[in-house]
């Protein structure tokens, strides 16, 4: 398993595109935090997640942790599996990027509004 990052503040589910299959996760806390962060997976194939989290640690699985997460998927999922907090949940996608910057929750994302959504 390789870690991609971690973040020590709050993440919710923030949107989601089915005409995209693309998932954002956004942590915003004017009165803790001076930024917000955003987490884009594009073309998300699979995913088991909670509504938010207390923090978040991004990790990229490995084979081993195919097996044990995704057991008889074989080659029903594209992409690569990023493990949220340990396993607490999980995203397949084509990638994980992120942004840091000084918006709120009212500022447009530096991805872009998502397609297929308000």
């Amino acid at each position: 398993m390789k870690k991609i990052n971690s973040w020590n503040r709050k993440f919710q589910v923030w949107q989601y595109s089915v005409s995209h299959s693309t998932l954002l996760l956004r942590s915003v806390n004017a009165e803790r935090d001076n930024s917000r962060v955003d987490v884009l997976f594009p073309a998300v194939s699979l995913m088991h997640l909670k509504p938010s989290f207390g923090a978040l640690e991004i990790h990229e699985a490995d084979d081993d942790d195919l097996l044990k997460f995704l057991p008889e998927s074989g080659d029903k999922h594209h992409g690569k599996l990023y493990l949220l907090n340990h396993g607490e949940a999980y995203v397949c996608a084509a990638q994980c990027v992120w942004n840091e910057d000084d918006g709120d929750h009212h500022s447009p994302s530096r991805f872009g509004p998502l397609r297929g959504t308000p």
